[in-house]
């Protein structure tokens, strides 16, 4: 091989880092726009409500009694002594029977967006009736529900069973909630039990969970938003998804739970971890869409570089280093124009608009190399057919690797069959044509 077609390898090989260096730096400016965006939400969200955990209904009991404990002496001698021990608890519902709807907005910052939404809630709830221990005495007791962010409260509405309405307090008596609110219950009623009827509107943000307190529980949830993502330890029994929304329903009960085991089991920041719910996901989220087609940015400029070089050596025509330089900047801009345009736009659109612009940009500085319009636009047509198979590996998350797998091997295959019968010998000599 030639003195000259090595230093154009090395040439090509410094350049192809310098690029590949380059798409680095676009993949960390996707990060950062990224994170304004996040810290966008967050501030819409610190202003407006944050995701919402709703637990309960329940009731509390404060209650104490006589206990006796033995006590040694500093001689030996042991005696015992009588004192008064907290016997507070939690009285989980027999049943939970709920049904939502979601009504999802979006709040702008700048360009930056957030999902919004209301969710309108009906809790029927019956909760067994409970008889204190000889001895111990109930000194208070109230009706408690949890919310993780008070500020999404705008609507409480309780209604007893025989029709009474229930006034709620703000506040968790006991510390049993961070947040949340109450009603108080005559202590001396709680053997017969209670059920009631519960309407409440919380506002929140990003995502809404139930935690099935209940020995059994039967939550449905509906919305007009298309893609949601369920979340929590335990996916609907029953879904249905499509273009007008969704509905989803949830039958849960204290086998799967683990019965009081679900009130102790908690994350970090205090939310319990034994929930169901859902979250508004964003299926075209430009920034992980832009970032994914960044991963593959090393590989559109070794092919780009490579594409010319073939050209080169088959030809029989030189590309000065310069000229490799320029077009695979055109490759780096492609991917900060998608970045750019997909802030504005939507994805597929910013796009097409963005190797469109790229595609032609190369034919057209083709046509120099080349020397005439149809030589470019077969130029253009390769390109356009590869950018078209990025779309599709990024189209195509579960197939990506098997796809970008074959396109590889076919580009090999096409460079093994154009190269067949080179005279690598004389490979970058330029002809006198």
């Amino acid at each position: 091989m030639g003195k000259l077609l090595n230093t154009k390898l090395i040439a090509l090989a410094v350049l192809a880092l310098v690029l590949i260096f380059a798409v680095e730096k676009v993949a960390w400016k996707v990060q950062e726009r990224q994170a304004t965006r996040n810290e966008a939400v967050r501030s819409i969200a610190d202003q407006y409500a944050h995701d919402q955990q709703l637990v309960g209904p329940l009731i509390w009991l404060k209650c104490s009694e006589p206990v006796s404990v033995s006590e040694t002496d500093k001689d030996g001698s042991v005696r015992r002594r009588n004192v008064v021990s907290d016997c507070s608890r939690l009285v989980r519902p027999s049943q939970i029977t709920g049904q939502g709807s979601l009504d999802v907005t979006e709040r702008y910052r700048g360009i930056y967006k957030a999902r919004v939404y209301l969710a309108g809630l009906k809790l029927d709830a019956r909760l067994p009736a409970y008889r204190a221990r000889p001895g111990q005495t109930i000194q208070e007791a109230h009706l408690v529900f949890g919310v993780s962010d008070p500020r999404g409260l705008k609507r409480i509405h309780l209604v007893a069973a025989d029709g009474r309405p229930m006034q709620a307090r703000p506040g968790v008596p006991g510390g049993t909630f961070g947040h949340g609110f109450h009603v108080p219950l005559d202590p001396a009623r709680l053997d017969q039990g209670l059920s009631l009827a519960a309407e409440l509107e919380i506002a929140g943000s990003g995502r809404l969970d139930f935690v099935p307190v209940a020995e059994n529980n039967d939550f449905s949830l509906r919305s007009a938003w298309p893609h949601p993502g369920f979340a929590g330890r335990f996916l609907p029994e029953t879904r249905a998804i499509g273009p007008d929304g969704f509905t989803a329903r949830w039958r849960v009960n204290d086998f799967a739970t683990g019965g009081d085991r679900v009130l102790a089991e908690r994350e970090d920041g205090g939310r319990y971890a034994t929930r169901l719910g859902v979250s508004l996901v964003d299926p075209v989220d430009a920034y992980s869409q832009t970032d994914r087609a960044v991963r593959y940015g090393f590989l559109f400029v070794l092919l780009t570089l490579g594409g010319f070089f073939l050209f080169e050596l088959l030809k029989g025509r030189p590309v000065h280093p310069l000229q490799y330089l320029l077009i695979g900047f055109a490759v780096v801009l492609f991917f900060l124009l998608l970045l750019a345009l997909s802030e504005h736009i939507a994805f597929a659109l910013a796009y097409l608009i963005a190797a469109s612009a790229c595609v032609l940009l190369i034919s057209a500085y083709g046509r120099t190399l080349i020397g005439q319009w149809r030589g470019a636009a077969a130029l253009g047509s390769g390109y356009g057919l590869l950018y078209l198979g990025l779309y599709q590996l990024l189209a195509s998350e579960d197939y990506a690797l098997l796809m970008g797998a074959w396109l590889i091997f076919g580009l090999l295959a096409l460079t093994m069959y154009l190269t067949r019968r080179l005279d690598w010998g004389r490979a970058g000599q330029a002809t006198g044509k």
